[in-house]
């Protein structure tokens, strides 16, 4: 079975982004990538700002937790899916 790891090659050195491979010799496929990645290491969208704003910008509060409970996804999903279906007391 094929696995893959996350690293960076740098000046020909190979610098493991997350646990290296458990083994002393293996045979290497290499994929390059484009220098700005477009997912992080969980395969969530990397979000950058425009070149202009770096430095201007400052967090405020959780990005990574969602603003809604479950049940709230759950009723919105419900609701999303009484919508696709035609039912008209789903778009009031």
């Amino acid at each position: 079975m094929l696995k893959s790891y996350e690293a960076v090659l740098d000046h020909g050195t190979i610098r493991w982004l997350g646990a290296p491979p458990a083994v002393e010799e293996a045979r290497l496929i290499i994929t390059v990538l484009p220098e700005k990645a477009t997912k992080d290491q969980n395969g969530h969208p990397c979000r950058r700002p425009p070149e202009g704003m770096k430095g201007r910008l400052r967090i405020v509060g959780d990005m990574v937790t969602s603003p809604y409970s479950e049940e709230e996804w759950a009723s919105m999903f419900e609701r999303t899916s009484r919508q696709l279906e035609g039912e008209p007391e789903a778009f009031k």
